[in-house]
């Protein structure tokens, strides 16, 4: 996937969408290069709503990381862009 957006879309970052509650992948991806770049309020809905963290990971063409500094305050769903 990340030689798919490297080569192919030639992208900055590669992001991944996942539960505060889950730790076990929050550190599995952080052993894979991602980092938490936001939370998203509310991002997960039904019987029990949940936050998302937003976990980057920089790529060669983002040669100074830019992509990957924390953003200071959540944000809402409606704010992602796609």
């Amino acid at each position: 996937f990340e030689n798919l957006c490297t080569n192919t879309y030639h992208a900055f970052f590669v992001d991944l969408f996942v539960r505060t509650s889950n730790k076990l992948a929050q550190k599995m991806y952080e052993k894979f290069g991602y980092s938490t770049y936001r939370r998203v309020l509310g991002y997960y809905s039904g019987e029990m709503p949940e936050d998302a963290l937003d976990m980057r990971k920089a790529l060669p063409r983002d040669k100074h990381k830019q992509s990957i500094i924390p953003l200071d305050r959540p944000v809402l769903p409606e704010e992602l862009e796609w």
